[in-house]
């Protein structure tokens, strides 16, 4: 009875997410459609002349460049890059268009706003005294709450990469299935923020609040140890959490192989925090 009610109260925001991440993915597609045709167009103008203004080692690299091979690994980077906000090296370089993806902030966005739906309508209605007085273990409320949201996190994860595969297929890009491998690194990561937003919102008793708690504590997560590592030159922190998000490292890919330590760290956090949730609801007071 419940799962029917955790998912009719949030049917409405999920289908919509769906659609807005079927339609990113779509339209990353065609950029990469687009990407392809240009290439085709420059090198069928390169092969008669080098252009202006650009130097013959330039020249030479791209046009020598296995373009269909990076071309998948460029997608896949659109969807878990990361640079650093703050990080000075980021700016100087000028990669700070890659500061978060457009697979990771829809994935971070999602996550936190499911997390705080179903239970923060609850608190928002007043019935969740009512909630709790039910027959039915407060535990299976929780749980009942997270499968539901979390299995529409990774529906709507999956909407944003999936759609770019059969454009990448069209244009014989080389090895269109590694677009996927950014799947599970944007699943943990959602599960972990669900979990998250789910408990603060418990702990604040209210959907806006446990959604602001939350922000807080994905901001500081990510803010803190580069303040840490600029001003006071203390980098144990930073090292600690780049490696959590090394998955997400716009450098990353295709070079390292996929990293069980960080996604077993993310399963991990996504398991503490339903844990503390269960706990918390388990002794609190009507």
């Amino acid at each position: 009875m419940y799962l029917w009610k955790a998912w009719h109260d949030c049917r409405a925001r999920v289908a919509l997410y769906i659609l807005a991440a079927v339609s990113i993915g779509v339209l990353s597609g065609l950029e990469v459609v687009s990407s392809a045709n240009f290439h085709a167009f420059l090198m069928a103008y390169m092969a008669f002349q080098r252009p202006a203004g650009v130097s013959l080692a330039v020249f030479n690299h791209y046009f020598n460049s296995d373009f269909y091979m990076y071309i998948t690994f460029s997608a896949l980077r659109g969807f878990v890059g990361y640079g650093r906000p703050l990080d000075i090296a980021t700016f100087v370089a000028g990669d700070w268009a890659f500061l978060v993806a457009y697979g990771l902030t829809p994935a971070l966005l999602v996550s936190l706003t499911l997390g705080t739906t179903t239970i923060g309508r609850e608190y928002d209605a007043g019935t969740m005294n009512f909630v709790l007085t039910r027959p039915a273990s407060r535990r299976t409320f929780i749980f009942t709450d997270w499968t539901v949201g979390v299995t529409s996190m990774v529906i709507i994860v999956s909407g944003l990469v999936f759609p770019v595969f059969p454009f990448l297929y069209v244009i014989h890009a080389k090895g269109p299935g590694n677009v996927l491998g950014s799947l599970p690194g944007l699943w943990v990561l959602g599960a972990a923020v669900y979990g998250l937003s789910q408990f603060t919102t418990l702990v604040a008793g209210s959907a806006p609040k446990g959604l602001i708690l939350s922000l807080a504590a994905v901001f500081t997560y990510s803010l803190l140890p580069v303040a840490l590592h600029e001003w006071w030159h203390t980098d144990a922190l930073l090292r600690l959490t780049d490696w959590t998000l090394r998955p997400f490292d716009y450098w990353a890919w295709p070079l390292s192989p996929f990293d069980w330590g960080a996604t077993a760290f993310w399963l991990a956090a996504a398991a503490v925090f339903l844990g503390l949730s269960v706990l918390w609801i388990r002794f609190r007071e009507v």
